[in-house]
């Protein structure tokens, strides 16, 4: 409990300043704040698939590739906001993903959000989710090699076992 106000402390001096030095980002990060809570709750209330389309924008007909200073800057943010490891704000892919997905469409790139799964060396399911753009992995540091469960948008349906997954933070 200490360590969580402790962190909460930390996180407004530095959310202060960064206000000052940067209001723009800050705004940024804030809205990017309010669709993590939004998608946070979805997902407790509605299937993946359900809460992803809720909170995402319909694809521009003439998506075109986003710019690298958008993508940073887009980057940056949600990965300052949910580097803060507090409440729903964690580095979880999925939650990232869809973030990402939902304002690069507001640049005019449409992506995809790809689930996957593989197995590891000592038995156990890792999984992750990316985007997509043009049927390749956008803003990953390394090309993610799983097996591709599902993809929002899809015409597919999603596999029922996996959206019981929904709640799982992974």
């Amino acid at each position: 409990m200490v360590q969580t106000a402790d962190r909460l402390v930390r996180l407004v001096i530095r959310g202060g300043l960064k206000l000052v030095r940067d209001p723009s980002e800050s705004t940024l990060i804030l809205r990017m704040a309010a669709w993590v809570s939004i998608l946070s709750l979805l997902v407790k209330l509605q299937p993946l698939p359900r809460a992803l389309q809720m909170v995402s924008l319909s694809a521009p007909i003439d998506s075109r590739d986003p710019s690298i200073e958008t993508e940073r800057k887009l980057v940056r943010a949600i990965d300052l906001l949910l580097g803060a490891d507090l409440l729903v704000f964690k580095p979880i892919c999925w939650k990232r993903a869809a973030i990402l997905h939902r304002y690069l469409a507001l640049h005019g790139t449409a992506t995809r959000i790809v689930f996957g799964m593989r197995k590891r060396a000592d038995g156990t399911v890792d999984g992750h989710a990316w985007l997509e753009f043009a049927g390749k992995p956008i803003l990953e540091t390394k090309v993610p090699n799983y097996k591709v469960t599902y993809a929002f948008p899809s015409p597919d349906a999603c596999n029922l076992d996996l959206s019981l997954l929904r709640n799982r933070e992974q």
